[in-house]
Order: C-alpha cells, then structure tokens, then sequence
C-alpha cells in the first residue's frame, strides 16, 4: 500500500481517531463501507501503524479526518480511480476537459489516476466538486524526461481549458514530487514519500537517498 491508495477497513477492527471528537463519524463512515485514503506514515508515533484519512463530502463542509489503524484491519485496497472512471462520472465543463485529456494520455501510454474531489466523487457517489475544485493526478513516472513531458502536457491542457490540475509525479521507491514544483526553476523540489519527506535535486529523483532528508511535519 502506498499513499493515495485507497482502503477497505473492517468496521469491526479497532482504529484510534486521530480527529477530536470525530470517533463516532469515522466509525459511521466505515460501517458504510467506504474507503479511506494511505496518508504519509509517521514512524515516531504511528510505528507499524497506518495513517489513514477521510475527506468528508460538501454536504459535511469537506472537513478532513484523521485516523490511525492496524494493517490486519485493511479488508482489500486499491489505488485512486482512473481517469476514464472519473470521465464516465463527470459532467458541465469538466466532461469535455477531461475527455480532451483522456484521449491526450491514451495516445501517449499514460494511465494517470485521480484523487483529490473528482476521485473522491466517483468512488463514493457523494458530491465533493465545486467551482474551485482542482484536477488532482498522480502519474507514474520511470525517468525525468518522461516526468517533463507530462508537465509539458498539463500546461498545455490548463491553457486550453482554463482549468487547473494538481497532483504528483511519482518515481521510483514512491517518491512523489508535485508537477508544478518539477515544472519551475526551483533548485530543489519537495519529495514526498510513504513515511517521510525531504529536499531534493531533481536527477536524485528515483534514487534510494536524496540529500537532505526530513521526516514530515
């Protein structure tokens, strides 16, 4: 399991909410049988422990809970949702956007998978786009030309659609940087892995030690 899949948890297991006074809703969601999402792992105070979140939908103000639960409690995992779910779930301005990007990738052998409020939305059925809602991707990359080409690409697509995508760039070993810093002229970039982050050049990305390693915030 790697940050951004999604997990099944067993109602019936113990988790411990990390969220004040959010035990109850957490317990709801879960008895409902919906995902959560693999966050970034704390080893000082998560141990073997995985740290897991819950993105509640508009009707609930998009209030972000937190919760920590054994790995004997994940009933079965996936990652996020394909593009082409989430095209078949969308509609207004966003349907032909992301249809133009989906034919873009599919010429190009590129499989992004979505998070954020439109991977959100199709995995649960619940409304979680609004006016300001981003594009959220992650995109595996194996080198940094390829990891160039793809920002060339979503640069191209905002500039079209007027719309604006986030998301990550991840290498090999999960370590993910997001598109936009790769795309700037920053020296370093902000990795982010399973269980730490750090800074880092861009020719470290994929390597097993970057320079300057940081556990998170």
């Amino acid at each position: 399991m790697q940050r951004h899949d999604l997990a099944w948890i067993d109602p019936q297991a113990g988790f411990t909410a990390l969220t004040p006074q959010a035990e109850a809703r957490l317990r709801a969601w879960l008895q409902a049988r919906l995902p959560v999402v693999i966050a970034r792992r704390d080893p000082a105070t998560d141990g073997d422990q995985l740290r897991l979140g819950v993105p509640l939908p508009l009707a609930e103000q998009r209030q972000r809970l937190a919760l920590r639960a054994p790995r004997g409690a994940v009933l079965r995992h996936a990652p996020p949702p394909s593009l082409q779910a989430v095209l078949e779930t969308c509609s207004g301005s966003w349907r032909a956007a992301l249809h133009a990007l989906h034919q873009h990738c599919s010429g190009r052998g590129l499989a992004p998978r979505v998070f954020g409020s439109h991977g959100w939305q199709a995995v649960t059925g619940r409304e979680y786009v609004h006016p300001g809602s981003d594009l959220d991707l992650l995109w595996e990359v194996d080198d940094q030309h390829a990891a160039t080409a793809i920002c060339t690409l979503l640069q191209h697509w905002e500039s079209v659609h007027r719309l604006r995508a986030d998301g990550e760039l991840r290498f090999a070993g999960g370590q993910a940087v997001n598109w936009r810093e790769y795309a700037s002229d920053a020296p370093r970039v902000l990795v982010k892995a399973d269980a730490a982050c750090w800074l880092a050049t861009r020719d470290a990305l994929g390597a097993d030690a970057c320079a300057d390693r940081r556990q998170p915030a």
